[in-house]
């Protein structure tokens, strides 16, 4: 059985897999909201929608009462109002948004695309309300649709965003330099490239956010590891994962069947499902949102603080002993044994 998806999500809680720009798509002004995953998809509270557009257009200033809300930048230049504050974001920079936060944003380069995915909102189906059901894949150079007042007010009540009127701001925008993460719920941003580090073996985990500043929800992180041997088969018993490839391309097995992701496809795997994965480009990257935000103990357990974003020229220890030291912690089922490369092999006296 296939788990592609070219075009309407899965209705119920599976794993599944689509291309870059597939999806449900839906035009507002010139962007598109590519929508890769809901609240019937996930059978969750994640939702996860890829939005691109052109230099100019934007999205009001509004406010979720229940929504988390992350933004991870993949091409362009996106401003960003976070609390009257605005800020500049680049590619691989993220913007973190808790329920109650007013923002808004406006696309300040001729083709920006950004990640957003929302937990507790079922914000992904004001796409279909504010725009048009689009079956191209790249945003048209003038308006189709328009994002206007009379479609604003037919949204729902079950969807969770409130618009405000924009408060004036003052000064420039500032490029982004937030370098670390609060251990609080609050907003907070973070240049590429920053956040908390840890090397395991030949790969860096880079969390961008913690259970302390999710209040548990999720956990956001990018890794990026070289050209290697997969990981071992596993699943879990609750935790709910996502594969977004940002650079390079991997395999990833997914209860079976064999996936292969270049930059901007993405893969769905629920808690149940058997999976691994390997990179196999010489420089590979991607973007991963686990709900619970619990799962974090492990990469914590497994991997080390390091001070650089990028992995090292010789991989380190992969210390895979420490997690079989404190499974009982942690939600890991182990289906096959982990491959340790010889070169990062540590001997652990007991």
């Amino acid at each position: 059985m296939s788990l592609q998806v070219a075009g309407k999500l899965p209705n119920e809680k599976k794993p599944y897999f689509i291309r870059n720009g597939e999806g449900e798509r839906y035009l507002f002004g010139t962007q598109i909201a590519s929508i890769v995953a809901t609240t019937a998809s996930t059978g969750d509270k994640m939702e996860i929608v890829q939005i691109s557009g052109g230099k100019g257009d934007y999205f009001p200033s509004h406010v979720h009462e229940k929504a988390h809300e992350g933004i991870f930048v993949l091409d362009g230049r996106l401003e960003v109002e976070l609390n009257g504050q605005v800020h500049l974001l680049t590619a691989g920079d993220y913007v973190h948004i808790p329920a109650g936060t007013v923002h808004a944003y406006w696309l300040q380069s001729h083709r920006t695309r950004f990640w957003s995915f929302t937990m507790n909102g079922n914000l992904a189906k004001l796409y279909s309300i504010i725009g048009e059901s689009f079956d191209k894949f790249e945003r048209p150079p003038v308006s189709g649709s328009a994002l206007v007042e009379d479609r604003l007010s037919q949204l729902t009540g079950d969807i969770d965003i409130k618009f405000i009127t924009r408060q004036q701001t003052s000064g420039l925008p500032q490029l982004v330099k937030g370098t670390s993460i609060p251990d609080q719920v609050q907003p907070y941003v973070l240049e590429a490239g920053e956040g908390i580090h840890l090397l395991s073996g030949d790969t860096v985990h880079s969390l961008l956010t913690t259970k302390a500043a999710t209040d548990g929800d999720f956990l956001a992180l990018v890794s990026e590891g070289p050209k290697g041997l997969p990981i071992g088969e596993h699943a879990h018993h609750y935790t709910n994962e996502t594969f977004m490839c940002l650079q390079g391309q991997m395999t990833l097995w997914v209860d079976g069947e064999e996936l292969y992701l270049h930059p901007g496809d993405f893969a769905y795997v629920p808690a149940g499902t058997p999976h691994r994965f390997r990179c196999d480009a010489h420089y590979t990257k991607f973007l991963g949102v686990l709900t619970p935000g619990q799962f974090e103990d492990f990469f914590r357990i497994l991997g080390d603080p390091y001070e650089y974003p990028i992995f090292p020229s010789e991989p380190a220890a992969y210390r895979f002993d420490r997690v079989i030291q404190r499974i009982e912690e942690l939600d890991l089922i182990l289906l096959g044994k982990p491959p340790v490369p010889p070169a990062a092999v540590e001997e652990v006296n007991q």
